[in-house]
């Protein structure tokens, strides 16, 4: 089919130029690179240098209605002893590229698959889809060992050098999938609480310049700080503590939040019964 050809040519990286994928000056600094990461979106937009960069926007168009949502995640086979996979694990990696365009697509595609609720196990535990969404929102601070304990290593691994995602609609993107993915149920709250989810968040929202994004950390943060219905005070850091067998600070937990109301998630059902 057509999706499936653009498909193949979206992540096939050799229709993309070595001006793209920085290899056309072995010498570039530092500096030069991270000028690379800024340049204006619509600038690159309008490049011939990947000519199917585009395919993004498009995925992301299309999964704002269920049925293409249900495209992107339908699983197919790809031989009988190999395992079935779907778009969107083939994209997700896109998430890294140099090129924002890919990025912003792909982070919309995410986001938009985030509000299939039945679907948040298979995201977190079959795509691992949280150290994806986070990877572009960790930056070069210095962890502590507690911090890092239960975080995926390529959230810290570069240490100073990692360089967080520059463009600004694509972070709003990324924390709103968070946020999402939060409303649908405990498990996944406590997914993203092992996965040291809050540690990502409030390190990036000490250097994040637009309100707006740094609104919707603070909403997805009361929703991991919190304590959940019938637990007592503390319980959620407890869980979190008493996972790696540490004994962190407890923190006081933050009344519920409103943010299940502002993206229209239900609260009294999701996919474990336990709200």
């Amino acid at each position: 089919s057509t999706m499936s050809l653009l498909l193949s040519r979206f992540v096939d990286g050799s229709y993309i130029s070595d001006t793209v994928n920085g290899e056309d000056d072995g010498e570039d600094s530092d500096e030069e690179d991270a000028k690379t990461q800024i340049q204006d979106i619509e600038t690159i937009s309008a490049k011939p240098d990947d000519p199917y960069q585009h395919f993004a926007a498009v995925l992301m168009n299309a999964t704002q209605v269920q049925q293409g949502r249900k495209f992107v995640m339908k699983l197919t086979s790809q031989g009988s002893n190999a395992k079935s996979t779907s778009v969107l694990e083939h994209i997700v990696n896109e998430l890294r590229s140099l090129n924002p365009v890919r990025r912003r697509g792909v982070a919309g595609t995410i986001k938009n698959c985030c509000f299939e609720k039945d679907s948040s196990w298979w995201l977190i535990n079959e795509v691992n889809i949280i150290p994806k969404i986070l990877y572009p929102l960790a930056g070069p601070e210095e962890l502590e060992v507690d911090e890092k304990r239960g975080m995926d290593p390529d959230l810290w691994l570069e240490g100073p050098d990692k360089v967080r995602e520059s463009d600004q609609v694509t972070r709003l993107l990324l924390v709103e999938a968070i946020l999402l993915l939060c409303a649908t149920g405990r498990r996944s709250r406590e997914s993203l609480r092992l996965q040291k989810t809050y540690t990502i968040l409030k390190f990036m929202d000490m250097v994040e310049e637009s309100e707006e994004i740094s609104e919707r950390i603070n909403e997805t943060v009361q929703f991991l700080r919190r304590d959940e219905a019938g637990t007592e005070e503390g319980s959620s850091d407890k869980f979190v503590d008493e996972a790696y067998g540490g004994n962190n600070e407890k923190f006081l937990a933050l009344p519920a939040p409103s943010a299940a109301k502002q993206i229209g998630a239900k609260t009294d059902d999701d996919y474990d019964d336990v709200d």
